[in-house]
């Protein structure tokens, strides 16, 4: 792998490049198929795949301008690097895994608490169902939104683009598995530190649990540490999608339908301040649930506490009827 190539790239257009990658995907959108046919008794989603398939496309085109764009950046951000780690040691192997996957916890973790953002990343959310086909969904603004920053603190610190390229693409190539229901919880140990396919159920639930949860890369033990890990509840089965659910199955409206939304409420803003909230604020949509969700929470505790104080209330005169007895 070069130095340049994995710059915009997608778990996709990864295992694309990789006929091994490649059977192992196409034996797995098999499976899935099969298994929701003949277990599931649904429906796999021809039109939402090929919309997938379209937006991949779609973005094909603006990947080169990715590459010219930032390859360079960081190879001349390379060039003032502050130190400088060797690349056959293991250990700096080690370093730059952690390092990345920390910053894409935090960069991925802001696509979605950023507006701006999350109007890109929120292609990646558009999909109903969950199969291995919502890899393909990418937005193809990530130039403007500045995900393109996340890895250059690596690079400014000293380690090589390609060390830097290299662990990014293997969190990509993992991720191109995890997209699906079809697999169940694995073992625990691994349910433990790595990101599974029910830890990535949970991230793109749209329930008022699920919501913005889950963010890793290849470790979940981010999302231990920083609060937003949740583990899939058998009570509550996921259901995928945005909060506001897209039905369309037209590529260029689903690439652009959270910028119109974002654009619309810009429009609309009274002040400056108003209209920095809302293309840089909190999504609006998960906002709203998110608050009804703390609304709701507290009456149940309110309610809760009610119950117990009239129970207390209740128990008091049996306790003095049968204290005057004795």
């Amino acid at each position: 792998m070069n130095d340049t190539t994995v710059f915009g790239d997608s778990p996709y257009s990864i295992v694309f490049r990789n006929p091994e990658l490649l059977s192992a995907f196409a034996l797995l959108v098999l499976c899935e198929i099969v298994w929701r046919k003949f277990v599931r008794h649904e429906e796999y989603g021809a039109a939402e795949a090929a919309a997938s398939v379209g937006i991949a496309i779609g973005r094909s085109i603006a990947k080169p301008i990715m590459i010219f764009a930032l390859a360079g950046l960081y190879l001349l951000i390379y060039e003032y690097r502050l130190f400088t780690f060797d690349m056959t040691k293991w250990w700096s192997w080690v370093l730059v895994f952690l390092g990345a996957d920390f910053l894409y916890y935090w960069m991925h973790r802001f696509k979605h608490e950023i507006r701006w953002m999350w109007a890109d990343h929120s292609v990646h959310h558009s999909g109903n169902r969950m199969n291995v086909f919502m890899n393909f969904r990418l937005g193809w603004t990530g130039l403007i939104v500045g995900t393109w920053l996340m890895h250059l603190p690596l690079v400014l610190l000293g380690f090589a683009p390609s060390a830097v390229i290299t662990t990014y693409a293997l969190s990509l190539v993992w991720q191109a598995w995890i997209h699906t229901d079809m697999i169940g919880k694995l073992w625990s140990p691994f349910e433990l530190v790595l990101n599974t396919p029910s830890h990535h159920r949970v991230h793109h639930a749209r329930n008022p649990v699920y919501l913005d949860k889950n963010y890793a890369g290849l470790l979940i033990i981010w999302d231990r540490m920083f609060g937003s890990f949740q583990e899939e509840l058998e009570e509550e089965p996921c259901d995928y999608g945005l909060v506001q659910q897209l039905l369309s199955v037209n590529p260029v409206k689903i690439a652009f339908n959270e910028w119109g939304n974002l654009i619309h409420d810009v429009r609309a803003a009274t002040s400056w301040k108003q209209r920095f909230i809302a293309a840089f604020g909190y999504p609006g949509d998960k906002k709203a649930v998110l608050e009804e969700q703390a609304r709701l929470k507290v009456l149940r505790e309110k309610a809760k506490a009610d119950g117990a104080h009239t129970s207390d209330a209740s128990s008091s005169p049996r306790r003095s009827a049968a204290a005057a007895g004795e």
